[in-house]
């Protein structure tokens, strides 16, 4: 049997899930990072994207999440992020207009570099959305 991990997901609004894992996948600064029991103790910038986790009933779930930071431990994994959504919880319309929203507004061209980081920022939060709502069509 593998081993498990205590992973708790927390946003400021809600603790998004808090149970046993088997692995997890995350959104970093240097790309995807995995995580299975007992791994080394260390603390990461976590990016927008789509984070997965597989609990331990071996079920696979993905969620959008925001940036936040991550603290992993050998028995034990907080995430703490800005947002974090299951694929049902996204409006698919809503992200598809973001995401054109956010490149119209990048090819524009902006001057402003607050104006760049927001609409990078923007464009990477729907991606990571429409990402995580193809996860449910998958199923």
């Amino acid at each position: 049997m593998e081993r498990t991990f205590f992973l708790e997901v927390v946003t400021p609004e809600r603790t998004f899930f808090s149970g046993e894992c088997l692995s997890m996948v995350l959104p970093t600064l240097d790309g995807l990072y995995g995580v299975l029991a007992g791994h080394e103790p260390m603390v990461t910038a976590v990016e927008s994207g789509v984070f997965k986790y597989r609990t331990a009933d071996g079920m696979w779930h993905f969620a959008a999440v925001g940036k936040g930071f991550a603290e992993v431990m050998p028995e034990a994994t907080i995430l703490l992020v800005t947002t974090a959504e299951r694929p049902r919880e996204i409006d698919e319309q809503r992200a598809r207009q973001a995401m054109e929203r956010a490149q119209h507004r990048l090819q524009t061209l902006p001057t402003d570099q607050q104006e760049y980081t927001f609409s990078r920022a923007a464009l990477e939060r729907a991606k990571a959305r429409l990402e995580a709502k193809s996860h449910q069509r998958k199923k």
